[in-house]
């Protein structure tokens, strides 16, 4: 008889934990140790899970959660509007029968059920790693799997590019305006792309472009992502090959004029953060990018995807067009991402 608990993140084996997401299909690098450790909203509380065969312990399923934490001061005027967010979504171990999966979706239930309730939560946003196997394309799911956890289905839209194109298709794919800037900025020979290793001194240079460019494209209620987060980066990250990081520098005076940040995990890649310089030649964001993208097309033997990320087809303007644009210019196609919002009983 299978006997399932609940085990808070911080009680799981770190390699354990690790080696439960690489080896299911529905795991990516958003589902890592080191990775879901660190929150991009330093005010949101950490609450990730597995559940676990008490028996054996063996790990059955995962799921990345984070608690929105309303500010105290709200509190006091009687606002409250606290969530549950899991950014990507559980994991479940691949190739469950029946039994075993009604009783880890019984778990869930009482847990998360029991958890509202008790902190008077009324929303539960789930959302999947597209680049995950069990979603990626050629694999991807016909039925959004969060129905069968009683999550109301959800549907976005991200930016995907097939690396297994041949290299004259993937810049020619690449739309005008980037294939222009491309060809320019590579003829000059003024720039030169250079990877982080993961010193201190790399990381100041890192994140002085991100709050250059938080303070120039930022709306107010967005949030300065933290230091320990940067640090996590730049630290553990790319240490352990998790993350990318690349800069594009001046070659006459050694300026740096923008960054990339790439998450790597399972034969894909996702252009995870940018930042730039204020005064830079235009192009300069576009060239290195897909320098990068087909860097990683060589290091997956032209094989698999990457996802430039978020596709907001339908705004007509504002800074999530114009980002939803620039992301779409590599040569993409739309694909999906599944989510939900938790039915509670």
């Amino acid at each position: 008889m299978m006997n399932l608990c609940i085990r808070q993140y911080d009680k799981v084996d770190r390699e354990k934990w690790d080696i439960f997401v690489r080896g299911n299909s529905m795991g990516w690098a958003y589902h890592l140790y080191d990775v879901i450790s660190w929150d991009w909203d330093s005010t949101v509380i950490h609450k990730s899970f597995a559940i676990v065969d008490a028996d054996t312990d063996d790990i059955l399923f995962l799921c990345q959660l984070c608690q929105t934490n309303t500010h105290p001061l709200l509190h006091k005027i009687g606002v409250k509007r606290e969530d549950l967010i899991s950014r990507w979504g559980y994991v479940m171990k691949d190739g469950l029968t029946k039994r075993p999966f009604v009783k880890v979706k019984s778990c869930f239930e009482d847990y998360i059920d029991a958890y509202m309730k008790i902190n008077r939560i009324k929303h539960f946003y789930l959302n999947f790693p597209p680049l995950a196997p069990a979603f990626e394309p050629g694999h991807c799911h016909r039925i959004n799997p969060s129905i069968y956890l009683n999550f109301e289905p959800a549907l976005r839209y991200t930016w995907m590019i097939d690396l297994s194109k041949d290299e004259g298709r993937m810049l020619a794919d690449c739309e005008e305006t980037t294939r222009q800037a491309v060809r320019k900025i590579e003829a000059s020979g003024k720039y030169a792309v250079v990877e982080a290793v993961g010193t201190m001194k790399e990381l100041e240079i890192y994140t002085a472009l991100y709050e250059e460019t938080h303070r120039r494209t930022g709306v107010a209620e967005e949030k300065f992502l933290s230091a320990s987060y940067q640090k996590n980066i730049f630290l553990n990250l790319i240490p352990r090959g998790l993350c990318r990081v690349f800069f594009l520098k001046e070659v006459a005076t050694g300026e740096y004029m923008a960054s990339v940040a790439v998450l790597i995990c399972k034969n894909s890649a996702n252009y995870w953060w940018g930042s730039s310089k204020t005064d830079k030649e235009v192009g300069v964001n576009k060239y290195l990018l897909f320098k990068i993208i087909m860097l990683m097309r060589e290091k997956f033997s032209l094989k698999g995807f990457f996802e430039t990320g978020g596709a907001y087809v339908h705004y007509r303007n504002g800074k999530r067009k114009g980002l939803s644009d620039f992301k779409k210019s590599f040569g993409t196609f739309l694909y999906p991402i599944y989510g939900g919002t938790y039915m509670r009983k």
